[in-house]
C-alpha cells in the first residue's frame, strides 16, 4: 500500500435494508491518517450484480445530508483512492460487478447540470486505467459516473438504460 491511500477494513455484510431491488451493503471502513477521520465506505448491492458506491466521513453519521457534507480535510485524492480500492475489492468478490457513484450536491454547487463531486469524480476515474475492465459512462443530468463491466455485460446499452430506470 502506498502513501497515496488509506488501509481500509471489510466490517461486514448488512442485510438488514435488504428489499426486492436492494439485496445487501457491503461496510468498509477506514481512517486518514492526515485528518484522524473515520469514513464508512458502502457498496451497496443490487440485482443483475449492480452496486451502487457511497461514503462519508463518520463525523456526519447521524445527520441529515451526510452524503452532501465537506469534511475539509484537503486530502480528496488518498479519499478517493481508498474508496477506489475498497469498490475493487467488492469486485473481486464478484467479478461480475458493475458499479455507479453520483455525486452529491453540497453547499458551494450552483445551479448546473453537474455536481462539483461529479467533476472531480469522473477526473478521478478516468485517471485509474481501469478501461481495460470497465466502460466509463458519464451521465451529466444525474451526477452520476457509471462504470459498465466489459466482461460481465453482454448488452451494455440495455444495461445503461435499466441503471437509468432504477436511478431516475
Amino acid at each position: 500500500m502506498s502513501q497515496s491511500e488509506y488501509a481500509f477494513q471489510f466490517i461486514g455484510t448488512d442485510t438488514t435494508c435488504a428489499d426486492q431491488i436492494l439485496m445487501d451493503t457491503l461496510i468498509y471502513t477506514f481512517r486518514s491518517a492526515k485528518s484522524g477521520h473515520q469514513y464508512q465506505v458502502n457498496i451497496e448491492r443490487y440485482a443483475d450484480h449492480l452496486c451502487g458506491v457511497k461514503f462519508f466521513d463518520r463525523t456526519s453519521d447521524t445527520r441529515i445530508g451526510k452524503f452532501s457534507k465537506l469534511s475539509d480535510t484537503y486530502e480528496p485524492r488518498t479519499i478517493f483512492r481508498t474508496v477506489a480500492n475498497i469498490a475493487l475489492d467488492a469486485y473481486r468478490r464478484d467479478t461480475l460487478s458493475s458499479f455507479f457513484l453520483i455525486g452529491a450536491a453540497d453547499s458551494r454547487d450552483r445551479k448546473t447540470a453537474t455536481t462539483r463531486r461529479f467533476r472531480v469524480y469522473v477526473a478521478f476515474v478516468n485517471n485509474l486505467n481501469l478501461t481495460r475492465l470497465f466502460r466509463i459512462i458519464e451521465v451529466k443530468d444525474q451526477s452520476m459516473i457509471v462504470l459498465l463491466n466489459r466482461l460481465a455485460v453482454a448488452d451494455m446499452d440495455a444495461y445503461m438504460q435499466k441503471i437509468l430506470d432504477f436511478v431516475v
